[in-house]
């Protein structure tokens, strides 16, 4: 059994009377979540201040920050035996996600997502930020009552990009598989439990995605269509998408091709659980990372992209679970499966 040094900072000061606690990380969700399990050494009055909901919380292991956010909910609870009190939460990243856009005319020309992004936050606590270049939208019109996350996700989408909350509280515009973990995933050397799933459901044998402009005339702007074909399946399974916001040929064609991969790679998964939060070189594994893969049992021999990782530290020790898709499912093209590595024929993406 093997733990970290977990230090929780609520409010002032530092926490480290808990059972458990988890924090939920991942390249597709723009902010991370926690929960903690607290003794009420304090007392039942004084520990519920410190964690009254709206407190600001930080969570560290090792030194390595996981995450910067607010206190949501609290339920305390007790018995003859037992009193604990549940605090669970979420990054500042979360009011991004809830918030409502606001902006005096809600009308942009010639901006990228994070200028967006920025304008439509202005007053929130969370920020914006990217690590990729971003395109210029020609126009967009915020939709009356839509969330800020909403207005960057689906302009960052069309783009190939994700967003993912950072360890600091910000939404991160970001790109998958950009860095790679500086550790592996062994079987019979450091995975201690794995799981495969192999699901083909959402995947279909030809993606027809179809729009308009909102300004313009002729066939390249009001009848728009663009179509990927899936190899790996082999009977007729066709999906015509529906492009509601503004689109263009190279647009549509994109978002067809993406939604090839993505669900290629999200019926093609893998869950593996490891012995502590760092990679034997002392690198937090994170989301986003591609990491190779090594599991006989799993048929699995190939670089795998982590699309989440649960941290979890209780009387069994500290545990990461990671779960990984091929990184062809966030548009790394040249990573993955197939043919040019060791996995088996289900790993195919087609």
């Amino acid at each position: 059994m093997w733990s970290e040094l977990v230090t929780i900072t609520a409010g002032s000061g530092r926490w480290t009377a808990f059972e458990e606690f988890h924090v939920h990380a991942a390249i597709n969700a723009a902010a991370r979540s926690f929960s903690i399990e607290i003794a009420a050494e304090l007392g039942g009055s004084a520990t519920n201040q410190v964690f009254a909901v709206g407190t600001e919380v930080t969570i560290a292991t090792n030194g390595d920050l996981l995450l910067t956010g607010y206190v949501d909910e609290k339920e305390p609870a007790f018995s003859a035996l037992h009193a604990m009190i549940s605090v669970s939460g979420r990054s500042k990243s979360a009011d991004l996600v809830d918030g409502s856009a606001e902006h005096d005319t809600g009308h942009f020309r010639n901006k990228d997502p994070l200028e967006i992004g920025q304008a439509v936050s202005s007053e929130y606590e969370a920020k914006w930020e990217t690590d990729q270049q971003l395109d210029k939208v020609e126009q967009y019109q915020i939709t009356p009552g839509e969330t800020c996350y909403r207005c960057v996700e689906k302009l960052v989408r069309q783009q190939g990009f994700t967003i993912m909350g950072s360890p600091e509280g910000n939404a991160k515009i970001t790109k998958a598989g950009q860095q790679r973990q500086a550790g592996s995933l062994i079987e019979g050397i450091n995975i201690m439990a794995g799981r495969g799933s192999q699901n083909g459901r959402n995947r279909h044998s030809k993606i027809i995605v179809r729009g308009q402009r909102p300004f313009g005339h002729g066939d390249d702007n009001l009848e728009i269509e663009a179509q990927e074909l899936d190899s790996a399946v082999k009977r007729h399974r066709a999906i015509i998408i529906i492009q509601d916001e503004d689109t263009t040929k190279e647009r549509a064609k994109k978002r067809a091709k993406n939604r090839k991969n993505r669900a290629a790679g999200n019926s093609l998964k893998a869950t593996i659980s490891v012995q502590g939060f760092h990679d034997d070189t002392g690198q937090l594994w994170t989301p986003g990372n591609l990491v190779w893969t090594e599991s006989q049992f799993l048929d699995i021999s190939q670089d795998m992209l982590i699309e989440s990782v649960d941290y979890v530290q209780n009387d069994g020790g500290s545990i990461a679970t990671l779960n990984l898709v091929d990184p062809r499912a966030y548009g790394n093209e040249g990573a993955g499966g197939g043919k040019g590595n060791g996995s088996g024929a289900d790993w195919d993406m087609g």
